[in-house]
């Protein structure tokens, strides 16, 4: 899934899920300016007029619509410039004036398309890095922290189950202190990517720090947890194996919510405790509990506390 989208770009993805919308709505404001444009030409310029749906289409949605919005404003402003030396019978109609100014607009707005095309795209790239772990290009933790936000809104929308699992690999300082630092790298690129091809697309995958990773599954209940953590110990313990032959083993936390919790800091602290039992009193096993709100509840009903 998609971790945690900016702000910024969730604005641009309401905009992009109507595009015929908007973009009928952004041609009728340059027809708009374009009227009045041929109503006033001789003593107000509107170009700045023509370049705000210009700016809007290049920021919100492509740099296609942006370019296309460029010419439809070039085009509309020649016209414009036309009518109104028509009716007013001016005697300089010239056809070379009036293309001229029409392709000073277009060559101002597809300067203004270029610079926010380039500028978006830098943004973009620098939330990206902003949100990606660099040794392992999973998702870090900030990243995490937004999707469960947002999978915790959906939760509360929709009542249905929301897992998150935290998976430690034990006895990961020993790598590092005996084989060194780049095996200790390689071993977490090799749990990140198992733990990312291991399970859905719809689920996160994050790097929270160190040697721990954390999995947020949607509309995951105990059975589905339990199930899909099985196969993924597995997995991982072939992994570690095959491609390194690293002698460790990994510790998973996994807190099941029937309901949700208040806040994010309460579902990752359940999944944060869980996984230290599970590191305290059976190091490469997992350790998942079922709450219902607040207080967590077994399967047969009863506190299991």
């Amino acid at each position: 899934m998609a971790l945690a989208p900016p702000q910024d770009a969730a604005v641009r993805s309401a905009f992009a899920s109507t595009p015929l919308a908007w973009l009928l709505g952004a041609f009728a404001t340059i027809l708009s300016v374009g009227a009045v444009d041929s109503l006033t030409r001789s003593d107000v310029s509107l170009i700045l007029f023509y370049l705000v749906p210009i700016g809007f289409g290049t920021w919100f949605v492509s740099l296609r619509w942006g370019a296309a919005l460029a010419v439809a404003s070039a085009a509309v402003s020649t016209g414009a410039d036309v009518l109104w030396r028509l009716q007013h019978a001016a005697q300089d109609l010239a056809i070379g004036t009036q293309v001229w100014n029409g392709f000073m607009l277009l060559g101002t707005a597809t300067a203004l398309v270029l610079v926010l095309g380039a500028l978006k795209g830098r943004l973009e790239g620098q939330e990206l890095l902003a949100r990606t772990d660099a040794l392992t290009q999973i998702a870090n933790r900030r990243a995490f922290i937004e999707a469960a936000q947002l999978e915790l809104e959906r939760a509360r929308r929709h009542g249905r189950p929301l897992t998150v699992a935290y998976v430690d690999c034990d006895d990961f300082k020993l790598v590092n202190d005996r084989l060194g630092h780049a095996e200790g790298d390689a071993l977490l690129v090799t749990v990140a990517q198992t733990l990312r091809g291991g399970t859905r697309a719809v689920d996160a995958v994050a790097r929270l720090g160190g040697d721990e990773f954390g999995l947020l599954l949607p509309e995951t209940d105990a059975a589905m947890a339990d199930a899909l953590l099985g196969r993924l110990l597995a997995t991982l313990q072939a992994a570690v194996t095959r491609h390194g032959g690293w002698k460790v083993g990994f510790s998973v936390g996994a807190a099941v919510f029937l309901s949700p919790p208040d806040d994010v800091d309460d579902l990752m602290a359940r999944a944060d405790e869980l996984m230290y039992g599970a590191k305290r009193h059976a190091k490469g096993s997992i350790r998942l509990d079922v709450f219902g709100g607040i207080a967590p509840v077994a399967a047969d009903g009863t506190d299991p506390r």
